[in-house]
């Protein structure tokens, strides 16, 4: 589609889509500049035509990877983030590749150390020698329930951490230090729901010997198993 736009008092054009976007990333035009292309009955604030060229949102407006799509454009935006690059918007989409996805999953491990740490000492206390009986009777129920107590806590503090924050801010604190974040297919935020549901979903790339998480760095868009399973996506967000 080509663009027409005022500028200083003239009228400028045709231009497409693209170049109309660069010229607002660049301060050329501003919400507030005119625009018009064929079809329109009048010229409209660039703002109110064409927001995705500033990334704005509005309630009425789509949203993928974080800007504001027109209804009419959707559908193309969403096959060119498939593809990995979305033109006609600011900046691209980068997803997040094997290696940086591993580095942040290192850094959520130490985070979650200290945590994971407590729980072990609770669980070598509870094994010690007389937690349950100084002969070789059967275990007591109530030692074994300590150690398996501590198991379930620990599981129970990960799944926490990120439901939590994946909901909330789209990323784990590792994620997050790395300038990665956790969306749906079209860009959008996970719900509480979806996020617990991916969160489960990555124990079963765990329990495929990792290859869950390996398929990442051959896929076209860099999913893992658990992404596959919740329609997800990892992108870059620097």
């Amino acid at each position: 589609m080509n663009w027409y736009y005022s500028q200083n008092g003239q009228q400028l054009g045709p231009v497409p889509e693209q170049e109309l976007t660069r010229l607002a990333a660049t301060g050329a035009i501003n919400a507030n500049s005119l625009v018009w292309h064929d079809g329109l009955a009048d010229w409209q604030p660039l703002g109110t035509a064409f927001p995705a060229a500033l990334g704005l949102a509005s309630a009425e407006t789509p949203q993928i990877g974080g800007y504001a799509v027109p209804a009419d454009r959707k559908d193309l935006v969403v096959q060119q983030m498939r593809e990995g690059v979305i033109t006609g918007l600011p900046g691209t989409v980068e997803y997040g590749g094997f290696w940086i996805r591993f580095v942040a999953k290192f850094i959520d491990g130490l985070i979650l150390l200290v945590p994971n740490s407590l729980i072990n000492v609770l669980i070598v206390t509870a094994m010690k020698p007389g937690a349950g009986s100084a002969t070789n009777e059967a275990p007591d129920p109530a030692a074994m329930a300590i150690v398996i107590l501590p198991l379930l806590l620990n599981f129970a503090i990960q799944g926490l951490y990120s439901v939590l924050l994946v909901s909330k801010y789209g990323a784990t604190w590792g994620k997050m230090a790395v300038g990665l974040k956790v969306v749906t297919e079209n860009g959008g935020k996970l719900t509480v729901g979806r996020a617990t549901g991916r969160f489960f979903a990555e124990l079963v790339s765990s329990l495929t010997l990792l290859i869950g998480y390996i398929i990442a760095a051959f896929d076209a868009e860099k999913r893992a198993l658990h992404d596959h399973i919740c329609s997800t996506r990892v992108i870059k967000t620097r």
